[in-house]
Parts: structure tokens; C-alpha cells; sequence
């Protein structure tokens, strides 16, 4: 959900009303991105990033994205609705036909795999099809995942030998992003976090300005594709249409529990309160009455 504080890009109209898209917003950043007119300011975001964690690790084997690169994200998939597609990652970058880079821009800290499961998943997916290339993934975390940032801004994992920590020759590696810690800085990449977080919707820093106004151009025609309101309705339909289903698979198993204590010997009231301890359907099905 957007914070208060949080300013979006714009508003898309849809049938059931408008939807405001800030620019994390997965399929504004896939339809972007496949146009080659916003390759650059993709390759910008990318590199004021590893550009910010190379000064603070200066040895580090990743490196700033220099060579020719094209760009393919999933948004095409996104248009079938056939169910004969598989989606991949989000966004790929292939520097000189050679290394790759999957940058996933995420908002939630919580998702069903964790997300620290889910980029090991994706990362042995890339390194397999990489063919001995390097295959690089970067996490941009609206929100901190603890388990793999452990308090930092940054945090990259690759291959070592455990015994003496020599590093495998093939570097591939993941990295996560804290935003919401970069958005603190004074910094060009500060600025960048900030404006991704839609905190500042219009950045002071040249680099982090020409991002933004990359994706205000391509919001202005986003916001009026027939294909975008026809994918924005479609997942507008299905997040509702998950979000009751959840509902309801919550109070089913609320109420087979309280049925299972109320069987074993506790009141009415007792059983209602100690199914509510670790759920928090009831609490949800009270504000709603």
C-alpha cells in the first residue's frame, strides 16, 4: 500500500475507477523498458547503483554496465492471457551479447516464495542458461528484507571457497538494494532511491533527474495504451479476486479451528480467543461488520 508521503507518476482510468501508478510499479517499468528509447536511463539506474556499492567495496567484482546492450522484459506476456506463457524475470539486460544482468524492482518485503528463495531460484535459472557467462541479478528492495540485507544498504552474495575465501572464477553474483536506506543520503544514488520510492517525484541530481524525466515521458503515453489499461484491468481483477479468496480460505480454517476446540472441551468465547492468537481473520471479519 502507498504511504502518504508517496507521490505517484500519474493516474491510468480504468472501467472500475483510477488506479495511480508510482514508478515501481512492475508494469509501467515492463512497458518502459521495452521501448529502446529508455534502455539508457535503465542503464543509468543500474550503474548509480553498483557505481554506490563499489564505493563501499571498492575490490568488488561487479562492475558498471559499458558495452552495447539491448533489453527484454515480460511485458508482451503480460498481453497473453491465453495461459501458454511462462513468465521470467522482469527485466534483462544483455551487455555485448555476452553478460546479463536481471534487475528485479520489488516493493513487497513479503512474498510467497520469500524472496530470499526466490532470487537463489532465479539466479541458478539465469547461471544455467548463461552457459559459463556471467549472469548477474540485481534486487532493488522497496522495502528491507532482513534476512539477506542484514541492516545494510547493500549486501552482494557470490560463489567462495569456504576454505580460504577464494572467490569462483565465474563471478556471478546477487545483489540486494535497500532503497528506503538510500533514499536517506545526500547522494546521487539517494536522490534515484528517493524519486524510485516516489518520495521525490523531481530530483535536484542531473543523473537521478534524467531517470525520472525518462519515466514521466513514458508515463504520458503509458497512461493512454489501450494494451496498459487492458493488462492494468486484468490484474486489478485478479488481485481482487485473490485478495477475497485469501479472505475466505483464512475464516474457513478460523472457523475449523474454533469447531476442533470447541470438540476438545473450550468454550465458545475460549475457543474464539485462542484461535484469534495467531490469526488475524477474526479481527479482519470484526472491523468489517
Amino acid at each position: 500500500m502507498a504511504s502518504k508521503n508517496m507521490t505517484p507518476l500519474g493516474y491510468v482510468e480504468l472501467a472500475n475507477g483510477s488506479k495511480a501508478i508510482y514508478p515501481m510499479n512492475d508494469i509501467f517499468l515492463n512497458y518502459t523498458f521495452e521501448d529502446d528509447s529508455y534502455w539508457e536511463a535503465l542503464r543509468l539506474t543500474v550503474n548509480l547503483l553498483i557505481n554506490a556499492y563499489r564505493e563501499t567495496k571498492p575490490d568488488a567484482s561487479v562492475k558498471p554496465i559499458t558495452g552495447s546492450i539491448r533489453v527484454r522484459t515480460q511485458f508482451r506476456h503480460l498481453l497473453k492471457t491465453d495461459g501458454k506463457t511462462t513468465r521470467d524475470q522482469d527485466i534483462r539486460i544483455i551487455e555485448d551479447e555476452a553478460e546479463t544482468t536481471f534487475v528485479e524492482f520489488q516493493n513487497k518485503a513479503t512474498t510467497n516464495p520469500p524472496i530470499e528463495i526466490r532470487s537463489v531460484e532465479y539466479f541458478g535459472l539465469g547461471i544455467g542458461h548463461g552457459k559459463g557467462k556471467i549472469v548477474n541479478q540485481l534486487w532493488l528492495l522497496a522495502k528491507d528484507v532482513d534476512s539477506v540485507l542484514q541492516g545494510n544498504a547493500f549486501a552482494r552474495y557470490i560463489l567462495k571457497n569456504e576454505v580460504n575465501g577464494h572467490v569462483h572464477p565465474a563471478t556471478s553474483g546477487i545483489m540486494y538494494v535497500s532503497l528506503s536506506k538510500l533514499s536517506k543520503e545526500k547522494s546521487p544514488v539517494g536522490e534515484l532511491a528517493s524519486f524510485l520510492l516516489g518520495l521525490k517525484p523531481n530530483p535536484d541530481n542531473e543523473e537521478a533527474k534524467k531517470v525520472a524525466e525518462a519515466l514521466h515521458a513514458s508515463f504520458k503515453v503509458f497512461k493512454t495504451d489501450k494494451d496498459v489499461v487492458d493488462v492494468l484491468s486484468l490484474a486489478e481483477r485478479y488481485t481482487q479476486e485473490g485478495r477475497y479468496e485469501g479472505r475466505l480460505e483464512g475464516r474457513l480454517k478460523g472457523t475449523e479451528k474454533m469447531l476442533e476446540l470447541i470438540k476438545s472441551g473450550f468454550s465458545p468465547e475460549d475457543a474464539m480467543r485462542k484461535a484469534n492468537e495467531n490469526d488475524d481473520w477474526l479481527n479482519e471479519l470484526q472491523s468489517e461488520n
